[in-house]
């Protein structure tokens, strides 16, 4: 009995000690949060002030702003798409169910970016 109590305890602690393998979206949902994040922000930054009738200059500065971070984004998505492939319809699919789930929702919701970016 002490035994299988003992057994059962070192288990219990290997089981916590260990963290889960990251799959293959996580690696591509994590990655591209960190490519694309500012680009989004910043897009959605120029949504609000696009209705704000006082707000040209910081429109105009905010429009400069998306133009470098889509570059830089482009860029950074090409060593995923180097790592990983063009991802099929079904592929982008599974990584906007982790990108919602994950630190990025608002990434999962940019359909036409996430094609133009990751896929096929």
């Amino acid at each position: 009995m002490k035994t299988l109590f003992c057994t059962l305890a070192l288990l219990a602690l290997f089981n916590s000690c260990t963290e889960p393998v990251e799959s293959r979206f996580d690696k591509i949902a994590r990655a591209y949060c960190e490519c694309t994040g500012k680009l989004v922000d910043l897009n959605q930054k120029a949504a609000k002030l696009a209705s704000d009738t006082t707000a040209q200059a910081s429109f105009a500065e905010n429009l400069r702003q998306i133009q470098e971070a889509y570059g830089k984004s482009k860029i950074c998505n090409e060593t995923i798409v180097a790592q990983f492939g063009k991802l099929n319809t079904a592929e982008l699919d599974s990584l906007k169910m982790v990108l919602a789930a994950g630190s990025c929702p608002d990434l999962s919701k940019q359909n036409d970016l996430l094609k133009e970016m990751l896929g096929k």
